[in-house]
């Protein structure tokens, strides 16, 4: 497979604080990957070193196997929108796109054209950057970071803001470029569950450190399943539930309702258990954990060590 980002201990120090620890990453063609952490955790400086925004302290980062001199010439295969760009309001998008095309040399003027059809904004004609909805904006965006024809597309919290329906249509803008168009992607968030179902690969990094690195597969594993019940007497049900599994984990939410985190295959039983002790159970089902929670166990998790 072909690695088109590649980083060897990468590090980024602002005065005294390390913001990016020795960072040994690399992405290849085709993958969605998602790097997630809460703010501050250095995904934008990680990004910023990626685009050349900033310098690394050490380390090096290769793209598409180039790096020292020769990086800027494998930079035009790259796209980045980690600051949301300065469109000028008064414009429609043709003409802040125009204005960008020629300020970067590009000499293909029908682009323009192209990267509005992809992102939907194709029959926007006349209205003003001003006047566009946030997702407008979002894919505005999105449309300037593909102008260059890159191959693989850099994008900092492309959700941010936006609404549920902004989201599920830029969710799909992203699936489409990813697989008609064959653009890898990188995106950085710290919404995870929109991710979740877009990104094939998920990098949780936290204070500069990747702590994991999960292909979607492994982490549908991780997310554990648990049992998700209502009962009409959760003190009683849960006295029953420990006195049959000396080593259950549950917990007791409001309105009574019982989280059980093990014995998740022993469902029937647990049932049966309750249902024998008088306890009504109203609602029993079983979900698998969600990638929020596992993040911020891994977070708590790591601060412990």
């Amino acid at each position: 497979m072909d690695t088109i980002i590649e980083t060897y201990q990468l590090t980024k120090k602002f005065k005294e604080k390390e913001v990016i620890k020795p960072l040994d990453f690399s992405l290849k063609k085709g993958e969605i990957c998602a790097l997630i952490g809460k703010n501050g955790a250095g995904k934008s400086t990680f990004l910023k070193l990626l685009a050349g925004q900033l310098m690394p302290t050490t380390g090096e980062i290769q793209l598409f196997g180039k790096s020292g001199k020769e990086i800027g010439r494998a930079k035009k295969r790259m796209g980045f929108m980690i600051e949301a760009p300065t469109f000028f309001p008064d414009f429609t998008a043709i003409q802040n796109l125009e204005y960008f095309r020629i300020q970067r040399g590009i000499v293909d003027k029908k682009r323009i054209y192209d990267v509005l059809e992809m992102v939907g904004l194709a029959n926007e004609k006349k209205k003003r950057f001003k006047d566009y909805s946030m997702g407008m904006k979002q894919r505005l965006g999105i449309a300037l970071s593909l102008l260059s024809s890159p191959d693989c597309l850099v994008l900092d919290e492309p959700i941010n803001g936006l609404d549920v329906e902004g989201i599920m249509e830029l969710r799909k803008l992203l699936m489409k470029l990813n697989q008609e168009k064959q653009i890898t992607l990188l995106i950085s968030s710290h919404i995870l569950t929109e991710l979740k179902l877009l990104a094939t690969r998920f990098v949780f990094i936290k204070d500069g450190v990747i702590i994991d690195d999960l292909s979607r597969e492994s982490l549908e594993e991780k997310s554990r399943k648990q049992i998700l019940m209502t009962v009409d007497d959760s003190a009683k049900a849960s006295r029953c539930l420990e006195q049959a599994y000396a080593d259950i984990r549950l917990k007791v939410l409001p309105n009574q309702v019982i989280i059980i985190q093990n014995h998740v295959e022993n469902g029937g039983d647990i049932n049966h258990i309750l249902v024998d002790n008088g306890v009504m159970v109203k609602e029993f089902r079983i979900e698998a954990m969600n990638l929020e929670e596992y993040f911020l166990g891994l977070v708590e998790e790591n601060n412990h060590d």
